[in-house]
């Protein structure tokens, strides 16, 4: 059975006999829709957005971005679970998830051209934040396409797809948004044309099935609870990768406070400092997405996604060690350059995983989202352990937290069952 047949049940999961060969509309829709739907949050959120409070408020910036970061990672955990569940919900000609990213892509541009013409700070921040709750839901939609349509045995290589598509956003959208930061309008225009742009290719690629005869669920007050809630019967495989997902993102601290590493820690001027970080970036991103590229293929080839994903969370962790030995930024630099190897690993194989543990087919979104959400909360506490690691131990204690935290991550890959 091909994947159009096959792709016609969604909701249903697909099998790995009934996907003979690699499905490449739903593999290339995540591929654009990965690039697409983080294009515009991504450039805003890093660049313009901290660049547009400068603005309005030059004297107390610092404490509004980090007030407004976290209202924003509030929004998104709650957005992305209640998308995903109305997404799972929908019945249409056009299947359960284009309407979302479709409907996402015009409100959002909306809510983005409002942050880009006024000089308001409650506009400002009224509009960024509506984009938020829209960006995540249209995320949590689309992240679902992989176990709507893809069969487990070909999801190394869709997720590589995705991950590819997601880091050239993380990375090309603050490139492109930073040349932009004292002309803002222009700069939230051409990152929103990218983002919808691709976000609408995935839509026409991918070409959803409709999924108007599907049955809908006896609508009660205890379903209609548990449609917007974590799954009470997700087992033990769907937490430990919950668990893991949020422990990846929390030594996100040490990237964090890379300058003031650099500065306070290894001795560099800033504009030294900087230097080595725009290099960091440089190799980080080669690395990662020469990596992405091929881990998930191989996994599907070896039909392996455990092991390759729990030895690059490894990989990340380890060279934490090199720059807590040897304080230099050449060392620095080097452990920045490795972990970036297993980073894009990660980054190709995670959704794989994820969508493998996910314990029902009907409620893939929801669940998807809810998975996600414990990365939001790693990305939120991020900050946090690290600024108090800082305090206690000094920089130095940023790396051993880095290698500790993180091969506590890789064992809970290693030990989830349901994924070979």
């Amino acid at each position: 059975m091909t994947n159009e047949v096959a792709g016609a049940s969604p909701h249903r999961g697909i099998i790995d006999e009934e996907q003979p060969k690699f499905p490449w509309k739903p593999g290339l829709g995540l591929l654009f829709g990965g690039a697409g739907w983080y294009w515009a949050g991504q450039a805003v959120n890093a660049v313009l957005l901290p660049a547009k409070i400068g603005q309005i408020d030059p004297d107390g910036k610092v404490a509004m971005v980090a007030i407004v970061s976290t209202v924003t990672m509030i929004i998104s955990i709650i957005a992305g679970i209640v998308g995903g569940a109305l997404s799972d919900m929908t019945r249409s000609r056009f299947g359960s998830r284009t309407p979302w990213i479709v409907g996402g892509v015009i409100v959002g541009s909306i809510a983005l051209l409002c942050f880009a013409f006024t000089g308001n700070v409650a506009v400002v921040l009224v509009s960024w934040w509506v984009y938020a709750a829209v960006y995540n839901a249209m995320l949590a939609a689309g992240c679902a396409w992989q176990p709507d349509q893809v069969a487990p045995r070909w999801r190394g290589t869709a997720s590589s797809m995705y991950g590819v598509g997601h880091q050239a956003a993380l990375q090309g959208a603050q490139v492109v948004a930073a040349l932009f930061v004292t002309n803002i309008p222009t700069g939230v225009i051409i990152s929103l044309v990218i983002g919808d742009v691709l976000s609408l290719i995935s839509v026409a690629v991918c070409r959803e099935p409709s999924n108007k005869d599907m049955p809908r669920e006896k609508f009660t007050v205890g379903s209609a609870l548990s449609n917007f809630l974590p799954p009470k019967d997700g087992g033990r495989d769907y937490w430990l990768a919950a668990m893991a997902r949020f422990l990846w993102m929390v030594p996100g601290g040490i990237g964090t406070y890379r300058l003031y590493t650099l500065t306070d820690y290894m001795g560099q001027s800033e504009a030294d400092a900087g230097k080595w970080m725009s290099f960091m970036a440089l190799l980080a991103v080669i690395a990662a997405v020469s990596c992405g590229v091929i881990a998930g293929p191989i996994s599907d080839k070896f039909r392996s996604v455990k092991i390759p994903l729990a030895i690059a969370i490894f990989t990340v962790g380890l060279p934490c060690w090199l720059p807590f030995f040897v304080p230099t930024p050449v060392m620095y630099t080097i452990y920045v350059a490795i972990s970036s190897l297993g980073s894009g690993v990660f980054s190709s194989l995670d959704q794989a995983i994820m969508t493998t543990v996910l314990p029902n087919p009907k409620t893939a979104a929801k669940d998807l989202a809810f998975l996600n959400s414990c990365g939001v909360v790693g990305n939120l506490t991020a900050p946090l352990l690290a600024g108090w690691v800082i305090h206690t131990f000094g920089y130095a204690g940023l790396f051993p937290m880095g290698f500790i935290v993180l091969s506590s991550a890789a064992i809970c890959v290693f030990f989830i069952r349901k994924v070979r």
